[in-house]
């Protein structure tokens, strides 16, 4: 009969072997007969996070540190798969507890770090990168993570701590990657498009570089073929990815039509792929095609892919088919598990059909609310230099609602500026102010459902128009809540045609024409406009002066 390490040693020769099946009974039956092993669990829990089976992996590995608390391999392996779930806060306090007998392990300090960075303990991860690269000068790991840091900080460091991550690991393209990102907030422009140049030249085949060449490139002012080195690229090789990214880069600067031209080479290539399908639909439709695009959502009608029903859903809205709209929305919407996208739709439909759901859903006192920011003038002047400063190495992004106009990049409140701490803090002010005046809990409201949970500010980031711009409507798919701060305002605002005005509840005009805005908000500096995520919102064009602010998302720690 065999003992536990050689069983483990037979089941992991089983699945390099490529028999999953074998390999997993053979993890079963050693499970069954060494309960109390905790290396074997561990070894099990290897096994089905390798194959993708997360759940179980977290499983195996926490049975395993129940037997043997101080087992440090566990406890990271335990973390990776949290890091891997999106836990990462959980994946920190996870390491934290094990800490004791991993003091002298580089590889437990980058892996807490790393988790520590992603759940935005950014203190703790910086002390915990350095007590990595005390015990090992060189761990790559550790060095990639600290420049990381120092690029979602917005430290000054961030070039430099990117050079030394990649003089230990040059061959490293997504390190590389990240060092074009950090030259670019460095305001360092055209080095930055001559290396993701180089990049694309390098890897002409790695997607994630073609789709950074081409944000490089638009940055650059380029407005007419961006995108050419997609089409060099796929000279080359062809693979469904390529092509996605290529017409998400197109979609991203309204140019749809473009973009559902190459999902159709695509098309032809793959013709039973989902996801070019889905795309190739989405661009049609908002390209104005909206019964092509109804044809292959017809032909596709029972895909997998979970985007379909509301993606199909706004397309029947913009043919006129607004019952059968309705109909497959209610099918998906549910406040516990917050769709923005189907809510924000299912309300454009109550709208058109009369329903009086539509007032319960946006219509009630105190969801949309103006809130002055608590902050004395002074402290709102350093904010607005602080904002003005980080504009003016930033520009208009591909896939934003921004037009005419430049976008922080990065979540704002990551950044070390102690005027964005200040802002952080006064918003969150507002935000316990707003939540006051709320309508009372309603368990079948996507907002109203959260209202008692801890909200938490997510993204964050700021934009600025310059002499002309707007932002085209658009929804916030991430969050409860969204917002819009103002910092500069122009003076145009108080003219009849209210240019720079923010509309709420006006969904974009090519999906459905004749519906006015809910609301329409004059912008006034130290004023923060709040209102549910699920309103569709945009604003008025304007053609002088300077429109600047701060947005944000808010999420509910149930919201997930």
């Amino acid at each position: 009969m065999s003992d536990a390490p050689t069983l483990a040693q037979q089941a992991s020769l089983l699945a390099q072997s490529g028999d999953d099946a074998a390999a997993s009974s053979l993890y079963e039956q050693g499970l069954e007969r060494f309960p109390g092993d905790a290396r074997f669990a561990n070894s099990a829990g290897n096994f089905h996070a390798r194959a993708g089976r997360d759940a179980q992996a977290l499983e195996l590995f926490e049975r395993a540190l129940a037997l043997e608390p101080e087992l440090e391999e566990a406890a990271i392996n335990a973390a990776i798969v949290l890091l891997k779930m999106d836990q990462p806060a959980r994946a920190a306090q996870l390491l934290a507890q094990h800490e004791a007998g991993s003091t002298r392990s580089a590889r437990y300090w980058t892996i807490r770090a790393n988790a520590e960075r992603q759940a935005a303990q950014f203190e703790w991860a910086s002390n915990h990168y350095a007590r990595a690269l005390s015990l090992d000068p060189d761990n790559a790991k550790a060095l990639a993570g600290q420049a990381r840091l120092a690029l979602e900080r917005g430290l000054d460091s961030a070039v430099a701590d990117y050079e030394l991550a990649l003089s230990r690991a040059s061959g490293d393209a997504q390190l590389f990657h990240d060092y074009i990102q950090a030259l670019s907030a460095a305001g360092r422009h055209s080095e930055a498009l001559e290396c993701s140049d180089a990049l694309v030249r390098q890897l002409p085949m790695w997607v994630q570089g073609l789709a950074l060449h081409a944000e490089m490139r638009w940055g650059a002012g380029e407005r007419g073929d961006f995108t050419s080195h997609f089409a060099q690229a796929a000279k080359e090789d062809i693979t469904p990815d390529l092509y996605l990214a290529w017409a998400a880069a197109l979609s991203g600067v309204d140019r749809q039509s473009e973009a559902a031209e190459v999902l159709a080479q695509a098309s032809s290539q793959w013709p039973d792929s989902e996801p070019i399908a889905l795309s190739r639909a989405i661009a049609l439709g908002e390209a104005g095609q909206g019964a092509e695009a109804e044809a292959i959502f017809a032909q596709f009608a029972k895909g997998s892919l979970p985007e379909w029903p509301v993606s199909r859903a706004r397309n029947l809205l913009r043919i006129g088919r607004i019952q059968e709209a309705e109909h497959l929305l209610a099918a998906i919407v549910d406040p516990k598990m917050v769709d923005i996208s189907a809510w924000a739709l299912i309300d454009v439909c109550w709208r058109l059909l009369g329903d009086p759901r539509h007032e319960w859903l946006h219509g009630q006192p105190g969801l949309v609310r103006e809130v002055a920011l608590p902050v004395s003038e002074g402290v709102f002047a350093s904010i607005r230099e602080c904002l003005l400063e980080l504009h003016r190495s930033s520009f208009m992004p591909i896939g934003q609602s921004v037009k005419q106009g430049s976008q922080t990049k990065g979540a704002l409140f990551a950044r070390i500026e102690p005027e964005l701490a200040r802002l952080k803090h006064a918003l969150e002010d507002v935000l316990a102010e707003y939540r006051t005046g709320l309508p009372p809990f309603d368990p079948t409201h996507p907002l109203l459902a959260h209202r008692e949970y801890p909200w938490a500010i997510t993204g964050s980031w700021s934009i600025r128009l310059q002499g002309q711009g707007r932002h085209a409507t658009h929804i916030h798919p991430r969050g409860l809540l969204s917002s819009a701060c103002y910092f500069e305002v122009p003076e145009q605002v108080d003219l009849e045609s209210r240019p720079g005005w923010l509309e709420l509840g006006r969904p974009p005009r090519e999906l459905v024409g004749g519906l006015e805005p809910l609301k329409a908000i004059r912008p006034k500096p130290g004023f923060c406009a709040l209102f549910p995520s699920t309103l569709f919102h945009g604003t008025r064009p304007i053609t002088e002066g300077d429109r600047m602010t701060v947005a944000f998302d808010v999420t509910a720690s149930t919201a997930r």
